[in-house]
């Protein structure tokens, strides 16, 4: 498997790195130079944000893609490729296509299998578990006992929206890892813009709940039954830590409920 970064190398670069070059194709081209392509050669080619590669390029990887030959910058012999190509993006490319950023033809060529990887804040049920395994990690990095998480911590990471995704996630964690000098990585270890984001409810443990650690659902006047439905739900799952069995056990109805519940949601809310 060969992996080149569309966005990371310049134009002008993009297409030798791909296609290679013969000698004397270019200034400074000395030697000749083989190409990812000729190198992904009876593999996988992953082109990553390809979303961010110029239109210029695109219809010569149209081409390649298309009958399987490239040709390297400077040269006149068309060489044959098997090679499979996975890309990733960003961006929604089928508003690219719109936009006339990304071509139709190619972009129709290469959606033969789509993936569409969730964001962060759509899945927050996985932000306890990354986490744990990134703390731990950057503990070990940075040669200090690894450090628990309290839960008021966690509620801060669970209510901020994560536009920076796992990335951000990873390098606030780095953050809280380098200024903790305890046991715990506490709300203050943590980024700004995270910290400013506004007060969570904190998760309390159901054996815990008694009036005086009450929590408390808020919903404007006005809202449909369909709404106060979704806030109730969805707080209940964040109070019970995304934990989908207890929060069914906790409203008392079945896990297979709940399931259709959240997909609902979910579905409304990518609309």
């Amino acid at each position: 498997m060969v992996s080149v970064n569309c966005a990371a190398i310049p134009d002008m670069l993009l297409e030798s790195q791909l296609f290679g070059h013969e000698r004397g194709a270019f200034t400074d081209a000395k030697t000749q130079h083989i190409g990812k392509f000729e190198s992904a050669h009876n593999g996988t080619l992953f082109l990553d944000e390809i979303g961010d590669m110029p239109l210029s390029l695109q219809a010569k990887l149209l081409r390649a893609v298309e009958t399987g030959e490239i040709e390297r910058l400077g040269g006149t012999k068309p060489i044959p490729v098997d090679v499979r190509i996975v890309a990733a993006t960003h961006c929604n490319l089928s508003e690219a296509v719109d936009n006339g950023t990304f071509r139709k033809d190619l972009y129709y060529r290469l959606n033969a299998v789509s993936l569409s990887l969730p964001s962060l804040r759509e899945r927050r049920e996985d932000i306890r578990m990354l986490t744990e395994y990134f703390v731990e990690k950057h503990c070990n990095t940075y040669a200090q006992p690894v450090r628990k998480i309290v839960p008021e911590t966690l509620a801060r990471l669970q209510n901020y929206p994560w536009p920076g995704n796992i990335r951000e996630l990873e390098n606030a964690l780095i953050h809280a890892v380098i200024l903790s000098d305890g046991e715990a990585v506490l709300p203050g270890h943590l980024p700004e813009e995270i910290l400013a984001f506004g007060q969570p409810r904190v998760n309390i443990p159901k054996e815990n709940y008694t009036p005086e650690n009450q929590q408390t659902v808020s919903v404007p006047l006005g809202a449909s039954l369909k709404t106060m439905e979704e806030t109730f739900i969805l707080d209940t799952l964040a109070w019970q830590n995304e934990n989908r069995t207890k929060t069914a056990e906790v409203l008392e109805i079945s896990v297979r409920t709940l399931q259709n519940r959240l997909k609902d949601y979910k579905q409304s809310s990518s609309l």
